[in-house]
């Protein structure tokens, strides 16, 4: 692959690191973090002849990308840059299936970090990852408070990626089946033509939070459904346990990870059942209010 892309592409430089062999005796989870920690560190110190990279993207080898992948995420830098508030940026939406979803050019803030084709900043790595960097699972770690301390990621609508591995792999292809229904961006975006202004901390909380107060309220998930058909519609799940036979219906991811449903942002998840209207599960109204107002 990397001598196909070097013959395609002359003009871009391709620098093929090997990582020498992992210690035998260690699971696929402890051979992946040790993997990691040393491309990050090798790569945020400097190659060749090249300066530090201020960011990275991290792909894994079985992700296929959008066309406009690496257009979205040299617009999403500036972001990343500048806001104290962001974690990374990510191209995955982990509910982003086929007919779930329907703006390629919408953007989000999320408390939940998906992986699956990401930029970070040298700076988040050398000021605080690196030195505590895990021996394995090194997503969920970077998920949990003391790493994630508030701060949010980026996301699209619609994912810049699709995971195709079905065999192998540390987690054995755990959501084989949801991955392989993500629906991979086909739209021409021109990123460079588009206001993003919308996703500053303040300016996405006030658009957020209205979108989600002026959404038709519903009292349970057909009821939902119906409206959401309509209008878009706001629907309370109150608890984890309320939150999984709702997710189950819509077809969605239902688990949470450091206390964080996947996507979420301020306990808010959204989909579109019909592609079109949009259904947020919300914790409630009253502590949206109080969230969203602090």
């Amino acid at each position: 692959v990397i001598k196909s892309f070097q013959s395609r592409y002359k003009n871009i430089p391709v620098i093929h690191l090997k990582h020498k062999k992992v210690g035998a005796g260690l699971t696929g989870y402890q051979a992946l973090g040790t993997h990691y920690q040393w491309g990050l560190s090798t790569t945020f110190a400097g190659i060749e002849n090249y300066p530090k990279p201020e960011r990275l993207i991290i792909l894994e080898e079985d992700l296929l990308i959008s066309h406009d992948f690496f257009d979205y995420f040299a617009n999403m830098a500036h972001y990343l840059d500048k806001d104290e508030s962001l974690l990374a940026v990510s191209a995955f939406n982990d509910n982003g299936k086929n007919g779930l979803v329907k703006d390629p050019s919408r953007v989000l803030r999320s408390d939940f970090f998906p992986g699956l084709g990401w930029m970070m900043t040298r700076k988040l790595y050398e000021s605080e990852l690196s030195s505590k960097w895990p021996d394995s699972y090194w997503d969920d770690w970077l998920r949990e408070p003391v790493q994630r301390k508030g701060r949010h990621i980026l996301r699209p609508e619609v994912s810049r990626t699709y995971h195709f591995g079905v065999l192998g792999g540390a987690s054995g292809n755990q959501f084989g089946n949801t991955l392989g229904s993500i629906h991979l961006n086909e739209e021409n975006v021109d990123w460079s033509k588009i206001d993003l202004s919308y996703l500053e901390p303040r300016a996405f909380d006030k658009s957020y939070f209205s979108s989600i107060s002026t959404a038709q309220p519903a009292d349970d998930i057909n009821s939902a459904l119906k409206l959401c058909k309509i209008d878009d519609v706001r629907l309370e799940y109150k608890s984890l346990q309320k939150f999984i036979p709702i997710a189950g219906t819509l077809g969605i991811m239902n688990d949470e990870k450091a206390g964080i449903l996947r996507t979420a942002y301020r306990g808010v998840v959204e989909i579109r059942p019909y592609g079109e209207f949009i259904l947020f599960l919300i914790p409630s109204m009253k502590e949206l209010e109080t969230t969203f107002n602090s």
